[in-house]
């Protein structure tokens, strides 16, 4: 019997690699045989009162505020810390620094990978196919409407999710539902198809849990520094 044996470090990167892989033939599979028929079956099923409470929830992948809060989140613990007050939080700002810096280093990571994926990809928007019956890619770096893959209100939504449920796990349901729910507004208002949303949230969430051990793990401590001296030993 093997259950329960933790795999042995050689087996770790092949399952690792093998999931990727398998994901990557699922995006692939999705983009070929379902996204097309989805979009045009909700474009003309979906009714405007749906589409209208939709675009509401969508309004929560905007990354603007995210990125303050965080931003602002960071410097007031860090004061806090250097000033030696006392925090009426539980967590404590040691761990606020943290889980606000990896806020900040999980929205930026992944919103560089998806603006490369954009711009590399260069996949015409669900509008194109609406309107003219263009699906498919244009050329590299093509801008818009060909810019769909991946979502990036799907990515912030998720880089948010992905931390809240990583720093506080208690959590992790109620804001993996919203989020869910700001990647099936994308495409029930047709903004995106379904491939890039879930792409999108793969995306964060693997900067997310990419990232987290070097910025929470106590051992390093450059996070409850200033930015101006993280290179310090």
């Amino acid at each position: 019997m093997t259950t329960g044996v933790p795999l042995s470090p050689p087996l770790r990167p092949i399952r690792g690699k093998a999931s990727l892989a398998l994901l990557l033939l699922l995006v692939l599979a999705c983009t070929l045989w379902l996204d097309r028929p989805l979009t045009l079956w909700l474009d003309a099923h979906v009714p405007e009162g749906l589409n209208t409470a939709f675009d509401r929830i969508g309004r929560l992948g905007d990354p603007g505020l995210y990125v303050l809060v965080g931003l602002g989140l960071y410097i007031w613990s860090l004061n806090g810390l250097a000033r030696g007050w006392h925090c009426r939080f539980e967590a404590g700002f040691d761990r606020i620094a943290r889980g606000s810096l990896l806020l900040l280093a999980t929205m930026s990571a992944g919103g560089i990978v998806t603006w490369l994926l954009k711009r590399v990809v260069a996949r015409a928007r669900p509008e194109e196919l609406l309107d003219h019956g263009i699906y498919g890619l244009g050329k590299f770096f093509a801008g818009k409407p060909f810019d769909s893959f991946p979502s990036s209100h799907t990515q912030a939504a998720f880089a948010v999710a992905g931390v809240i449920a990583i720093v506080a796990p208690r959590w992790r349901w109620p804001v993996l539902t919203l989020a869910a729910l700001v990647a099936l507004s994308r495409v029930i208002n047709r903004d995106h198809f379904l491939t890039d949303v879930v792409t999108g949230a793969l995306v964060a969430l693997g900067c997310a849990a990419a990232l987290a051990p070097r910025i929470l793990g106590k051992q390093y401590q450059w996070p409850l520094r200033a930015p101006w001296r993280w290179l310090r030993s």
